[in-house]
């Protein structure tokens, strides 16, 4: 690589113009090379680059080139993420736990490493600990908040220490909330922490990366809903989002088994509870018939 490229990553970008923080940390303003757009290459927050020098006032450096990406989120678009925290409320509103498990798949496709986070869990003691266990014995971590006690330090630190995190969940699941905690900012949420830090003149929602401990918080407006279909899942895909099942590879009756209820399925060696079961197959139904509909 010349000398005179310098690495760096993207984030935030608006049109069509490119924030990248360098490794010395600084931060510059870059647009894309024209080569990139004929190689339909579009920079995404995020992406890794290298940018040299352009010469222009206004736009003082170009994006020479991106790097090979670890993974990619289409909606929102963002790249290279590593940790993704599913917050999910005990109560109010109540929880989701088909939006987990869709996020626990689509992570299991991208390979990001899914962290649940139970939220306002001084709601109910019960459902606290049923959801816990339900998530622990599927080999996720698991960590608490409720009204009176957050993430501590030591925790933050094992989520968020070198690596790139995005936070999602429901609306009124506490995502607000865990920003403030980061951020140390009032009324912060997700998908507004650039307005409130007042970075740049936009005002649009937009993925934007911030530095921190010594990796990055991805401030997104997006990972709200998801339909199991529409976000580049296959059908061979569901059963990843489900470690319980995969730890029963190779045990069933028949190599295609797909634990409905099949001849010689080891089901009963996998302890997955009923309810991750009903969504597992749920899912699977839905892959099935959109395969059978559209080809997929």
């Amino acid at each position: 690589m010349a000398e005179d490229k310098q690495k760096g990553r993207i984030t935030k970008g608006v049109g069509g113009e490119y924030t990248i923080m360098l490794e010395n940390g600084s931060s510059i303003l870059a647009a894309p090379r024209g080569i990139l757009r004929k190689q339909k290459v579009v920079p995404t927050v995020g992406d890794f680059c290298y940018v040299e020098e352009s010469g222009d006032p206004d736009i003082p450096y170009v994006i020479a080139s991106i790097e090979p990406r670890k993974n990619l989120l289409i909606r929102p678009s963002v790249s290279n993420i590593d940790v993704l925290i599913i917050a999910v409320s005990i109560s109010d509103p109540e929880p989701d736990l088909k939006l987990v498990d869709k996020l626990i798949i689509l992570c299991a496709k991208l390979s990001i490493e899914p962290v649940i986070l139970l939220t306002k869990t001084d709601l109910s003691e019960e459902q606290t600990e049923i959801l816990r266990n339900e998530y622990r014995e599927a080999s996720f971590q698991v960590y608490e908040t409720s009204n009176t006690s957050m993430l501590s330090e030591e925790q933050i630190h094992e989520i968020f220490s070198g690596h790139t995190v995005g936070i999602a969940g429901q609306s009124g699941v506490g995502k607000s909330t865990l920003c403030h905690r980061l951020t140390g900012m009032e009324h912060i949420e997700v998908g507004d922490i650039s307005e409130r830090l007042k970075r740049g003149k936009h005002t649009t929602r937009h993925v934007e990366l911030f530095p921190y401990e010594n990796g990055f918080l991805i401030d997104t407006p997006g990972f709200s809903s998801l339909e199991i279909d529409r976000i580049g899942i296959e059908t061979q895909d569901v059963v990843k989002g489900y470690p319980e099942l995969l730890r029963i590879a190779g045990k069933c009756r028949f190599d295609d088994c797909r634990h409905k209820g099949e001849m010689g399925c080891a089901l009963e060696e996998s302890g997955i509870s009923q309810g991750r079961l009903n969504r597992y197959r749920e899912f699977l139904d839905i892959m099935i018939e959109s395969t059978r509909r559209y080809g997929k």
